[in-house]
C-alpha cells in the first residue's frame, strides 16, 4: 500500500501545480516523447505520483505492475522494462530541454539517476524552495495529498488515459532536467570512463556520421491489396493504425509480382533504439551529428569525419570495417549467425531462442582509432537487434562503462578496443548487458 511521506513536493505552491501539468502536456506532445508510448504512461506516472506524495508507488517493482501491466511476482531482475524505460525517459527529457534551452518556463522536472520520484524546480541556476524543502513536515492543503493510495491507484487503472496526460509532462521535464545535470557531471569517475571512451570521436570538429542499416522488406502491392479488399469486407483487414493485413493462409493466392521490396526505409526497433541513445548522447555533448542510412553514405564521408555504425547484417559499412577484426560477424558453415573469435577458433558465442522468441543476443562494440578510413569508427551492433539495443544501452551508460574499465588496461582510452557483450532477453525486452570477452591494442 502507497505511503506518503514528506518530501520537496510539499513546498510547490497549489497554483504551481497547474502549470506543471501543462508543462507535463507540452513534453509528451514534443518530438522526443510523441512516438513512445511506454516513455509517456511512465513519465506520467511518475509525475502524478510525485504530485501526490505517494513515495512507496514509485518503486520499480510497482511501476512495473501499474504501467507495465507485469505480474505481481514477476522478476526485475529478468524483466528490467522499468529500468530501460527511465533510462529512456531520461535521455527524451534531456532531449526535449535541449531544444527548449532558450526557454523561460517557470517550472522544470527532474527524475534523478537512481530514483523513480520526479522533482520539480524552478528553471534559474540556484535551488529552488522546492529542492529545499526536504524538512518540512505540514503536508499539502491539496485534496490530493489526504486521497487513500488506493483510491489513487485505482484511479489510475480506471482513468489512464487522463492520468497518463496529466503526469506526463512532469515526469518528462524531470528526466530532461536529469540527463543534462547527468551530462554536465563530468568530473566523477563514471563521466570520466564515459567521455574517455567518446573522447576521441568528438575531437573531429566535424558532424558525425550515425549510420544504421535498413532491413529490406516485402510489401504488398496496390493493385494485390485492391484485389484482396475486393473479396474481404473492411472490418476484417484493417488495424488500429489503418494499414491493410492480409492473414497468412490467405497469402498462398497471391503470387511473386504481387510482392514489391522496399529498401532504405525501414528500421528494428532495436536499430532505431540504439540510434536514438548515440544520438541523445551526441546531443548532450553538444556535437553536430548526421543521420545517415548505410547506403547513403560514401568512403569519402567516412574518411572526412567520426562515424558511428548502428546494426551489423543489415549494416554492409559494419562488415566490411570489422572483418579483419578479432571478434567478427560470420555464419561459417552453419546458416545461423554467431560471434566468432578469429584467434582463437574454439570460442564463440551464438544467440539462443525460446520457440520463436530470441531469449539470449550477443553484440560487438568496437572502437576503432585508426580504422580503415583514418578517421575514428565505433561500431555497435548485435546477432540480432536486441543485441544492438543492449549495445547501444550499454556504451552510453556511464555505470556500466565505468564498470567495465575496472579490467581494462591503464593505457585503454589510447587504445583500439572491441567487447563482446551478452543480454538475456525477456519479452523481447534486452537485459542489462555483460562482458563476456573483450580485446585491445
Amino acid at each position: 500500500m502507497a505511503t506518503q511521506h514528506n518530501s520537496p513536493v510539499d513546498a510547490l505552491p497549489p497554483a504551481a501545480r497547474p502549470q506543471v501539468r501543462e508543462l507535463l502536456d507540452d513534453i509528451l506532445r514534443s518530438t522526443p516523447f510523441r512516438t513512445s508510448r511506454q516513455c509517456q504512461d511512465m513519465f506520467r506516472y511518475i509525475v502524478e505520483h510525485s504530485l501526490a506524495g505517494f513515495d512507496d508507488s514509485l518503486r520499480e517493482r510497482v511501476i512495473g505492475i501499474e504501467v507495465f501491466g507485469r505480474a505481481p511476482d514477476y522478476d526485475t531482475a529478468q524483466d528490467p522494462v522499468v529500468r530501460l524505460r527511465a533510462a529512456d525517459v531520461r535521455k527524451r527529457l534531456a532531449q526535449y530541454y535541449q531544444t527548449q534551452k532558450n526557454s523561460t518556463g517557470q517550472w522544470k522536472i527532474e527524475i534523478p539517476t537512481g530514483s523513480y520520484k520526479a522533482q520539480f524546480h524552478r528553471p534559474e541556476g540556484a535551488i529552488s524552495q522546492v529542492a529545499k524543502a526536504t524538512d518540512i513536515t505540514h503536508p499539502s492543503s491539496e485534496a490530493v495529498v489526504s486521497q487513500r493510495p488506493e483510491r489513487l491507484i485505482g484511479n489510475t487503472r480506471l482513468h489512464k488515459r487522463n492520468v497518463f496526460w496529466a503526469t506526463g509532462a512532469a515526469i518528462l521535464l524531470a528526466a530532461v532536467f536529469a540527463g543534462l545535470m547527468l551530462t554536465q557531471h563530468t568530473t566523477t569517475p563514471t563521466g570520466n570512463a564515459l567521455d574517455l571512451f567518446w573522447g576521441p570521436v568528438l575531437e573531429n570538429p566535424r558532424p558525425v556520421f550515425v549510420c544504421t542499416g535498413s532491413n529490406s522488406v516485402y510489401v504488398l502491392s496496390s493493385k494485390a491489396i485492391e484485389k484482396y479488399k475486393a473479396t474481404h469486407s473492411h472490418r476484417q483487414d484493417t488495424t488500429t493504425n489503418l494499414e491493410t493485413v492480409v492473414p497468412l493462409e490467405e497469402l498462398r493466392n497471391l503470387s511473386g509480382d504481387d510482392f514489391i521490396p522496399v529498401k532504405d526505409r525501414f528500421l528494428t526497433t532495436g536499430d532505431a533504439s540504439a540510434t536514438a541513445q548515440i544520438s541523445s548522447l551526441l546531443t548532450s555533448r553538444h556535437h553536430p551529428f548526421d543521420l545517415r542510412f548505410g547506403t547513403d553514405l560514401s568512403f569519402s564521408d567516412l574518411r572526412n569525419s567520426s562515424a558511428v555504425l548502428v546494426g551489423a547484417f543489415n549494416n554492409s559499412w559494419t562488415l566490411n570495417m570489422t572483418d579483419n577484426l578479432r571478434f567478427v560477424y560470420e555464419s561459417g558453415d552453419s546458416p545461423q549467425m554467431h560471434v566468432q573469435d578469429r584467434f582463437d577458433a574454439s570460442r564463440s558465442w551464438w544467440p539462443k531462442a525460446l520457440g520463436e522468441k530470441d531469449s539470449e543476443d550477443y553484440a560487438i562494440v568496437s572502437r576503432i582509432l585508426d580504422s580503415k578510413t583514418g578517421s575514428v569508427l565505433v561500431i555497435i551492433a548485435g546477432l540480432t537487434h536486441r543485441g544492438t539495443q543492449a549495445a547501444g544501452d550499454f556504451i552510453t551508460h556511464p555505470e556500466l562503462v565505468a564498470e567495465f574499465i575496472k579490467q581494462a588496461p591503464r593505457d585503454w582510452s589510447h587504445k583500439n578496443l572491441q567487447i563482446v557483450l551478452h543480454t538475456n532477453v525477456v519479452n523481447d525486452i534486452p537485459g542489462s548487458p555483460t562482458v563476456v570477452a573483450s580485446y585491445y591494442w
